[in-house]
Parts: C-alpha cells; structure tokens; sequence
C-alpha cells in the first residue's frame, strides 16, 4: 500500500526527493520508503486529495507521497 498524501498529518525534519524517510504512526515509525516529494512540496499537500494537490502545486502531483514499491514496512 503507497502512502498517500491525504492521509499524511505532518511532515518533519528537512529532505530532498528520493531521501529515505521514516513513515510514523502514533505508536512510533512503521515504515521507512524513498520520499517521492520534498519536505517543503510535502508540507504544501500533506492532507489533500489530487485535485487539491495539483491547484497547490501548480502541476499534476504524483500518486503518492511514497510510492508501494519504494515502502518497506516494519
């Protein structure tokens, strides 16, 4: 399953498209996976659904935040 950014609450610490990120729940990190935004764009969208994404944006967003094949799950 991808993470998706309308399922995103918050973003935290700095890091570029491709980084690996740690993906947290409330009962601490459950996955880490490669960061198909960067941490300022992620802010932007984080919550939205696709149309929201694109007029914030400025341009189609990707499918998702981190993308299934690029997620590891804990």
């Amino acid at each position: 399953t991808s993470l998706l950014a309308a399922g995103v609450s918050a973003i935290a610490g700095n890091f570029a498209r491709g980084d690996v990120v740690a993906v947290a729940g409330p009962a601490g990190v459950i996955a880490h996976g490669l960061a198909s935004y960067d941490a300022a764009d992620a802010q932007l969208i984080k919550g939205l659904r696709g149309e929201a994404q694109a007029a914030v944006l400025g341009y189609a967003p990707r499918a998702a935040m981190v993308h299934a094949d690029h997620l590891v799950l804990l």
